[in-house]
Protein backbone atom coordinates (compact mmCIF):
# COMPACT_ATOMS: atom_id res chain seq x y z
CA UNK A 1 0.00 0.00 0.00
CA UNK A 2 2.87 1.97 0.82
CA UNK A 3 4.17 1.79 -2.44
CA UNK A 4 1.49 2.45 -4.96
CA UNK A 5 0.60 5.79 -2.83
CA UNK A 6 4.57 6.58 -3.20
CA UNK A 7 3.93 6.27 -6.79
CA UNK A 8 0.72 8.09 -7.12
CA UNK A 9 3.26 10.61 -4.69
CA UNK A 10 5.78 10.62 -7.43
CA UNK A 11 3.36 10.64 -10.84
CA UNK A 12 0.95 13.92 -9.41
CA UNK A 13 4.84 15.55 -8.76
CA UNK A 14 5.96 15.29 -12.31
CA UNK A 15 3.23 17.15 -13.23
CA UNK A 16 3.36 19.76 -10.55
CA UNK A 17 7.18 20.04 -11.83
CA UNK A 18 6.66 19.17 -15.95
CA UNK A 19 3.18 19.89 -16.66
CA UNK A 20 2.21 18.46 -20.09
CA UNK A 21 1.23 21.89 -20.81
CA UNK A 22 5.14 23.13 -21.76
CA UNK A 23 6.17 21.58 -24.49
CA UNK A 24 9.05 23.53 -26.34
CA UNK A 25 8.69 23.65 -29.98
CA UNK A 26 11.82 21.21 -30.48
CA UNK A 27 11.34 17.48 -29.35
CA UNK A 28 13.83 15.02 -29.90
CA UNK A 29 17.71 13.93 -29.23
CA UNK A 30 20.12 17.64 -28.40
CA UNK A 31 22.99 15.87 -30.86
CA UNK A 32 19.92 16.40 -34.09
CA UNK A 33 20.90 19.84 -33.66
CA UNK A 34 24.16 20.40 -31.50
CA UNK A 35 27.41 19.06 -31.17
CA UNK A 36 29.50 19.72 -27.94
CA UNK A 37 32.96 19.82 -29.36
CA UNK A 38 32.11 19.73 -33.57
CA UNK A 39 34.30 15.87 -33.18
CA UNK A 40 33.18 12.06 -33.33
CA UNK A 41 35.70 9.55 -33.77
CA UNK A 42 37.99 11.43 -34.99
CA UNK A 43 36.53 13.53 -37.96
CA UNK A 44 34.36 17.03 -37.68
CA UNK A 45 30.89 15.63 -36.64
CA UNK A 46 30.18 19.22 -39.70
CA UNK A 47 32.62 20.74 -41.50
CA UNK A 48 33.09 24.69 -40.56
CA UNK A 49 31.11 24.16 -36.78
CA UNK A 50 30.39 24.38 -34.70
CA UNK A 51 28.03 27.95 -35.13
CA UNK A 52 26.68 29.63 -32.26
CA UNK A 53 25.18 27.79 -29.51
CA UNK A 54 27.11 24.83 -30.53
CA UNK A 55 24.34 24.24 -33.53
CA UNK A 56 25.55 21.77 -36.34
CA UNK A 57 24.61 24.85 -39.18
CA UNK A 58 22.79 28.23 -39.77
CA UNK A 59 19.01 28.21 -40.84
CA UNK A 60 20.18 26.82 -44.02
CA UNK A 61 22.16 24.08 -42.88
CA UNK A 62 19.98 22.55 -40.59
CA UNK A 63 16.81 22.66 -42.31
CA UNK A 64 18.37 21.38 -45.56
CA UNK A 65 17.54 17.22 -46.13
CA UNK A 66 14.74 15.35 -47.50
CA UNK A 67 11.45 15.01 -45.54
CA UNK A 68 10.13 11.91 -44.38
CA UNK A 69 7.16 10.18 -42.05
CA UNK A 70 8.20 10.78 -38.71
CA UNK A 71 11.35 13.46 -39.29
CA UNK A 72 12.44 15.75 -36.29
CA UNK A 73 13.43 18.60 -38.30
CA UNK A 74 11.36 20.22 -41.24
CA UNK A 75 13.67 20.42 -44.18
CA UNK A 76 12.90 23.04 -46.45
CA UNK A 77 15.59 23.10 -48.82
CA UNK A 78 16.73 19.75 -50.83
CA UNK A 79 19.89 19.19 -52.67
CA UNK A 80 17.94 16.73 -54.89
CA UNK A 81 14.67 17.31 -56.46
CA UNK A 82 11.72 16.91 -54.31
CA UNK A 83 8.83 14.97 -54.95
CA UNK A 84 6.14 17.44 -54.74
CA UNK A 85 3.55 15.56 -57.20
CA UNK A 86 0.56 17.96 -58.14
CA UNK A 87 -0.44 20.13 -55.74
CA UNK A 88 2.60 19.75 -52.91
CA UNK A 89 0.23 17.11 -50.98
CA UNK A 90 0.76 13.65 -52.07
CA UNK A 91 4.72 13.84 -51.93
CA UNK A 92 7.46 15.05 -49.45
CA UNK A 93 7.48 19.01 -49.55
CA UNK A 94 5.88 20.86 -46.55
CA UNK A 95 3.25 23.61 -45.82
CA UNK A 96 6.18 25.98 -47.52
CA UNK A 97 6.88 24.25 -50.32
CA UNK A 98 10.50 23.88 -50.97
CA UNK A 99 13.74 26.22 -52.22
CA UNK A 100 14.90 23.50 -54.19
CA UNK A 101 13.59 24.96 -57.18
CA UNK A 102 14.42 28.72 -56.81
CA UNK A 103 18.32 27.87 -56.79
CA UNK A 104 17.83 28.17 -60.67
CA UNK A 105 14.88 29.72 -61.70
CA UNK A 106 13.77 32.94 -59.85
CA UNK A 107 10.44 32.24 -60.69
CA UNK A 108 9.85 29.23 -58.40
CA UNK A 109 10.55 30.86 -54.66
CA UNK A 110 11.79 33.80 -52.58
CA UNK A 111 15.32 34.51 -53.28
CA UNK A 112 16.68 33.92 -49.70
CA UNK A 113 20.41 34.62 -49.29
CA UNK A 114 22.40 31.90 -49.24
CA UNK A 115 19.84 29.82 -51.40
CA UNK A 116 19.68 31.72 -54.45
CA UNK A 117 21.06 34.89 -56.22
CA UNK A 118 19.24 37.84 -55.74
CA UNK A 119 16.16 37.88 -58.57
CA UNK A 120 17.62 38.92 -61.83
CA UNK A 121 14.24 40.88 -62.57
CA UNK A 122 12.89 42.35 -59.35
CA UNK A 123 15.77 43.03 -57.74
CA UNK A 124 15.88 43.17 -53.85
CA UNK A 125 12.79 45.15 -53.34
CA UNK A 126 9.85 42.74 -53.33
CA UNK A 127 7.38 43.45 -55.63
CA UNK A 128 3.90 45.54 -53.86
CA UNK A 129 6.64 46.36 -51.72
CA UNK A 130 4.62 49.54 -49.36
CA UNK A 131 6.48 50.18 -45.82
CA UNK A 132 3.21 51.17 -43.84
CA UNK A 133 2.68 47.25 -43.51
CA UNK A 134 4.75 46.47 -40.30
CA UNK A 135 2.92 46.60 -37.56
CA UNK A 136 4.55 43.51 -36.49
CA UNK A 137 7.95 45.69 -35.73
CA UNK A 138 9.76 44.74 -39.67
CA UNK A 139 12.49 47.45 -39.05
CA UNK A 140 12.69 47.76 -42.60
CA UNK A 141 9.79 50.27 -42.46
CA UNK A 142 9.91 53.17 -43.48
CA UNK A 143 12.42 52.41 -46.58
CA UNK A 144 11.55 52.99 -49.92
CA UNK A 145 13.96 50.61 -51.61
CA UNK A 146 15.66 47.43 -49.95
CA UNK A 147 19.10 47.21 -49.58
CA UNK A 148 19.63 43.84 -48.73
CA UNK A 149 18.63 40.58 -49.64
CA UNK A 150 15.77 38.67 -48.43
CA UNK A 151 17.03 36.17 -45.06
CA UNK A 152 15.37 33.78 -43.66
CA UNK A 153 14.76 35.73 -40.33
CA UNK A 154 15.28 39.48 -39.30
CA UNK A 155 14.99 42.28 -40.31
CA UNK A 156 14.84 41.33 -43.85
CA UNK A 157 13.18 38.10 -43.40
CA UNK A 158 9.87 36.72 -42.46
CA UNK A 159 11.00 35.09 -39.30
CA UNK A 160 11.76 36.06 -36.17
CA UNK A 161 11.61 39.27 -34.27
CA UNK A 162 12.43 41.41 -37.16
CA UNK A 163 14.69 43.40 -34.92
CA UNK A 164 17.85 41.92 -36.01
CA UNK A 165 19.80 41.62 -39.43
CA UNK A 166 21.36 39.02 -38.32
CA UNK A 167 18.87 35.61 -38.59
CA UNK A 168 20.31 34.03 -35.68
CA UNK A 169 20.20 36.77 -33.25
CA UNK A 170 16.59 37.68 -34.27
CA UNK A 171 15.32 34.12 -33.79
CA UNK A 172 17.36 33.30 -30.27
CA UNK A 173 15.78 31.54 -27.93
CA UNK A 174 12.49 30.70 -30.48
CA UNK A 175 13.45 26.94 -30.60
CA UNK A 176 12.88 26.08 -27.18
CA UNK A 177 9.97 28.32 -26.14
CA UNK A 178 6.96 27.11 -24.83
CA UNK A 179 4.93 27.52 -26.95
CA UNK A 180 1.65 25.58 -25.94
CA UNK A 181 0.13 28.81 -26.61
CA UNK A 182 0.31 30.60 -29.66
CA UNK A 183 -1.11 33.86 -29.44
CA UNK A 184 1.50 36.42 -31.09
CA UNK A 185 3.39 37.40 -28.19
CA UNK A 186 7.03 36.58 -28.48
CA UNK A 187 9.00 35.02 -31.61
CA UNK A 188 8.78 31.62 -29.70
CA UNK A 189 4.90 31.75 -29.38
CA UNK A 190 4.06 33.20 -33.05
CA UNK A 191 3.16 30.87 -35.58
CA UNK A 192 5.77 29.35 -36.70
CA UNK A 193 8.10 31.83 -35.31
CA UNK A 194 6.74 34.67 -37.51
CA UNK A 195 6.50 37.25 -34.79
CA UNK A 196 3.11 38.31 -34.72
CA UNK A 197 1.10 35.81 -36.10
CA UNK A 198 -1.66 32.73 -34.72
CA UNK A 199 -2.53 30.11 -35.91
CA UNK A 200 -2.73 26.47 -34.91
CA UNK A 201 0.52 24.12 -36.05
CA UNK A 202 0.15 21.12 -37.54
CA UNK A 203 2.38 18.57 -35.84
CA UNK A 204 4.22 17.47 -38.91
CA UNK A 205 4.73 20.27 -40.67
CA UNK A 206 1.55 19.25 -42.78
CA UNK A 207 3.99 16.07 -44.24
CA UNK A 208 0.87 14.69 -46.42
CA UNK A 209 -1.65 16.56 -44.61
CA UNK A 210 -5.08 15.65 -44.84
CA UNK A 211 -8.90 17.18 -44.52
CA UNK A 212 -8.74 16.72 -40.55
CA UNK A 213 -4.95 17.07 -40.29
CA UNK A 214 -3.27 20.44 -41.20
CA UNK A 215 -2.20 23.91 -40.35
CA UNK A 216 -5.15 26.02 -39.82
CA UNK A 217 -4.23 29.68 -40.54
CA UNK A 218 -5.85 32.54 -38.56
CA UNK A 219 -8.09 35.10 -41.15
CA UNK A 220 -10.56 37.73 -40.75
CA UNK A 221 -13.30 38.66 -43.04
CA UNK A 222 -12.85 41.87 -43.25
CA UNK A 223 -15.41 44.53 -44.52
CA UNK A 224 -12.77 47.65 -44.65
CA UNK A 225 -10.71 47.30 -47.91
CA UNK A 226 -8.80 50.83 -47.21
CA UNK A 227 -6.96 49.21 -44.11
CA UNK A 228 -4.74 46.95 -43.39
CA UNK A 229 -5.94 43.69 -42.23
CA UNK A 230 -5.96 42.19 -38.35
CA UNK A 231 -2.25 41.90 -38.10
CA UNK A 232 -2.35 38.12 -36.30
CA UNK A 233 -3.62 37.13 -39.47
CA UNK A 234 -1.44 34.86 -41.97
CA UNK A 235 -2.12 37.08 -45.40
CA UNK A 236 -0.93 40.50 -42.97
CA UNK A 237 2.25 38.54 -42.56
CA UNK A 238 2.30 38.59 -46.52
CA UNK A 239 1.31 42.17 -46.57
CA UNK A 240 4.67 43.19 -44.68
CA UNK A 241 6.47 42.57 -47.81
CA UNK A 242 3.80 43.58 -50.37
CA UNK A 243 1.45 45.49 -48.80
CA UNK A 244 0.21 46.39 -52.12
CA UNK A 245 -1.21 43.64 -53.59
CA UNK A 246 -3.26 43.40 -49.93
CA UNK A 247 -5.72 46.09 -50.19
CA UNK A 248 -7.52 49.24 -51.86
CA UNK A 249 -10.88 49.03 -53.10
CA UNK A 250 -9.66 47.72 -56.40
CA UNK A 251 -10.10 44.56 -54.43
CA UNK A 252 -13.30 44.59 -52.91
CA UNK A 253 -16.48 42.87 -51.93
CA UNK A 254 -18.62 45.97 -51.97
CA UNK A 255 -17.83 46.31 -55.48
CA UNK A 256 -16.05 50.06 -55.43
CA UNK A 257 -13.22 48.51 -57.35
CA UNK A 258 -15.75 46.28 -59.65
CA UNK A 259 -14.24 44.70 -61.83
CA UNK A 260 -11.21 43.22 -59.62
CA UNK A 261 -8.09 44.12 -60.85
CA UNK A 262 -6.23 42.17 -58.17
CA UNK A 263 -7.46 38.79 -56.27
CA UNK A 264 -8.81 39.42 -53.34
CA UNK A 265 -7.63 37.80 -49.46
CA UNK A 266 -9.28 38.56 -46.33
CA UNK A 267 -12.32 37.75 -47.93
CA UNK A 268 -14.86 34.70 -47.25
CA UNK A 269 -16.01 32.69 -50.40
CA UNK A 270 -19.57 32.87 -48.77
CA UNK A 271 -18.76 37.14 -49.40
CA UNK A 272 -20.27 36.78 -53.15
CA UNK A 273 -23.02 34.82 -54.34
CA UNK A 274 -24.06 32.96 -57.45
CA UNK A 275 -20.37 32.37 -58.78
CA UNK A 276 -20.03 28.73 -56.77
CA UNK A 277 -17.45 29.47 -54.18
CA UNK A 278 -20.02 27.86 -51.67
CA UNK A 279 -19.23 24.71 -53.95
CA UNK A 280 -15.49 24.61 -52.57
CA UNK A 281 -13.33 22.28 -52.70
CA UNK A 282 -15.19 21.09 -56.32
CA UNK A 283 -14.00 18.76 -58.26
CA UNK A 284 -11.43 18.23 -55.06
CA UNK A 285 -13.85 16.35 -52.47
CA UNK A 286 -17.12 16.75 -51.30
CA UNK A 287 -18.38 20.31 -51.04
CA UNK A 288 -17.90 21.61 -47.60
CA UNK A 289 -14.74 19.45 -46.94
CA UNK A 290 -11.28 21.06 -46.26
CA UNK A 291 -8.80 20.83 -49.27
CA UNK A 292 -5.08 21.57 -47.92
CA UNK A 293 -4.62 21.93 -51.46
CA UNK A 294 -6.08 25.24 -51.52
CA UNK A 295 -6.45 26.19 -47.75
CA UNK A 296 -8.61 28.94 -46.17
CA UNK A 297 -7.99 30.88 -42.73
CA UNK A 298 -10.89 30.80 -40.12
CA UNK A 299 -11.04 33.03 -36.91
CA UNK A 300 -9.43 29.68 -34.96
CA UNK A 301 -12.68 29.12 -32.75
CA UNK A 302 -13.18 25.76 -34.38
CA UNK A 303 -10.14 24.12 -34.03
CA UNK A 304 -8.50 22.98 -36.86
CA UNK A 305 -11.33 22.24 -39.14
CA UNK A 306 -12.20 19.33 -40.99
CA UNK A 307 -14.77 20.95 -42.75
CA UNK A 308 -16.02 24.53 -43.68
CA UNK A 309 -19.85 26.00 -43.12
CA UNK A 310 -19.10 29.30 -45.06
CA UNK A 311 -20.27 31.38 -41.92
CA UNK A 312 -17.62 34.19 -43.03
CA UNK A 313 -15.77 33.26 -40.36
CA UNK A 314 -13.96 29.59 -41.53
CA UNK A 315 -14.36 30.37 -45.69
CA UNK A 316 -11.34 33.05 -45.90
CA UNK A 317 -9.42 33.35 -48.83
CA UNK A 318 -5.72 33.28 -48.10
CA UNK A 319 -2.46 34.19 -50.00
CA UNK A 320 -1.17 30.90 -49.26
CA UNK A 321 -4.78 29.49 -50.80
CA UNK A 322 -2.81 29.96 -54.38
CA UNK A 323 1.09 30.25 -53.33
CA UNK A 324 3.89 28.12 -51.43
CA UNK A 325 5.29 30.30 -48.65
CA UNK A 326 8.84 29.13 -49.58
CA UNK A 327 8.91 27.80 -53.24
CA UNK A 328 7.03 25.14 -55.72
CA UNK A 329 7.56 23.70 -59.18
CA UNK A 330 5.73 26.12 -61.01
CA UNK A 331 5.90 30.06 -61.80
CA UNK A 332 5.31 32.80 -59.14
CA UNK A 333 5.35 30.07 -56.25
CA UNK A 334 1.81 29.05 -56.79
CA UNK A 335 0.64 25.98 -55.56
CA UNK A 336 -0.05 24.49 -59.34
CA UNK A 337 0.57 24.69 -62.59
CA UNK A 338 -1.81 27.53 -63.47
CA UNK A 339 -0.15 28.38 -66.91
CA UNK A 340 -2.04 24.60 -67.77
CA UNK A 341 -5.34 25.37 -66.26
CA UNK A 342 -8.35 25.43 -69.03
CA UNK A 343 -11.59 27.01 -68.27
CA UNK A 344 -14.65 24.87 -69.40
CA UNK A 345 -12.45 21.86 -70.30
CA UNK A 346 -15.00 18.98 -67.98
CA UNK A 347 -12.45 18.30 -65.83
CA UNK A 348 -10.02 19.56 -63.13
CA UNK A 349 -7.04 19.51 -65.41
CA UNK A 350 -4.60 19.18 -62.26
CA UNK A 351 -5.87 23.36 -61.63
CA UNK A 352 -6.29 23.98 -58.27
CA UNK A 353 -8.14 27.27 -59.35
CA UNK A 354 -11.36 25.19 -59.52
CA UNK A 355 -11.64 24.41 -55.46
CA UNK A 356 -12.94 28.05 -55.24
CA UNK A 357 -14.12 28.76 -58.77
CA UNK A 358 -16.17 25.74 -59.23
CA UNK A 359 -18.33 26.66 -62.00
CA UNK A 360 -15.48 27.36 -64.00
CA UNK A 361 -14.53 23.77 -64.89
Amino acid sequence: MKCKCFLVWLVLSLFVFFPLSVLARVQGPCSDCHTMHNSQDGAAVVEGGPYRALTKGDCIGCHTGTNAAGGNIPYVVDNSEPNYGTFGTEGNTLAGGNFYWVKTDDTTGHNVVGIANEDSKIGLTPPGWNSSFNANGQVANGEATWSKQLTCAGVYGCHGGHQYEDDFADIRGAHHADDSTIDGTTVGTSFRFLKGIKGIEDSDWEFQPTASEHNQYYAVNRSDVTAASDTATINYLCAECHGDFHSGTEVSNSGTGSPWLRHPSDFALSSASGEGYTNYPGPFGQTGTYWPGAPLGSDLTGGVLSTVTFSGTDDIVLCISCHRAHGSPYADLLRWDYRNCQASSGSANNCGCYACHTNKY
